[in-house]
């Protein structure tokens, strides 16, 4: 796993579950599982198949694979009968992830090497789920941000992405650092009371896409009565 998957997606998702990016590994890790305990080789890059999304593929994981006693509202946890299909699983049950911005494209001089830099912050980030499906129904989702900027990839030419505002670049994360208990699951004002958690106006840039307001939540929700 270490020389393989952790090649392409240490940056994120790999590095997270392993512990070497963010603040702490994730409980499957520490339990001695593997990628390949939840993504089998239907997951696997070079089928021959070619999908616009990663989401498209019909055999991901989830969490509810394992899990089954949390979807049927069996496991006695107050908190996943209320929540039910409102939060992904993420949202009380992941930590903070890498999150990459302003990434600009650079060609070498010779124009035979491609070369990129970005701005990296680890933070934790609530918002709208930007693609609600039958599979994934939630409401809110723990996001993270695609580095990706209008002007990305002005020294190779203007307007290279001319739909770039029809996407939002704070995107619906499958973050790879599960623990049970998490700073914000602690309690319910842990979350419905920590408004710096919930993606709002102010952590909107310039440079990001106008669909990202679709996904910006004003306020944490109140706490039914």
């Amino acid at each position: 796993m270490d020389q393989t998957c952790y090649g392409c997606h240490g940056a994120r998702n790999a590095g997270e579950f392993m512990g070497t990016v963010g603040f702490a590994q994730d409980v499957h890790y520490e339990m001695g599982m593997t990628c390949i305990d939840c993504h089998d080789v239907s997951n696997f890059h070079g089928t021959g198949q070619e999908y616009a999304s990663m989401w498209d593929k019909p055999t991901l994981p989830s969490c509810y694979d394992c899990h089954q006693e949390v979807a049927l509202g069996t496991d006695g946890i107050e908190q996943h009968l209320i929540h039910g299909d409102t939060l992904a699983c993420q949202v009380c049950h992941a930590q903070a992830n890498q999150n990459c911005f302003e990434c600009h494209v650079s060609i070498a001089d010779d124009r035979q090497s491609l070369s990129s830099h970005s701005e990296t912050r680890v933070l934790f980030r609530i918002g709208l789920n930007p693609n609600p499906t039958e599979e994934r129904p939630y409401k809110y989702v723990a996001l993270r941000h695609m580095p990706t900027a209008a002007d990305s990839f002005i020294e190779a030419g203007d307007n290279l992405i001319p739909n770039f505002d029809e996407k939002s670049n704070w995107k619906y994360s499958p973050t790879h650092n599960i623990q049970r208990s998490t700073f914000q699951n602690e309690s319910c004002d842990s979350c419905h009371g920590n408004d710096r958690i919930f993606l709002t106006e102010d952590d909107l840039r310039a440079t990001d896409s106008k669909a990202n307001w679709k996904v910006i939540t004003s306020a944490p929700p109140p706490v039914d009565p």
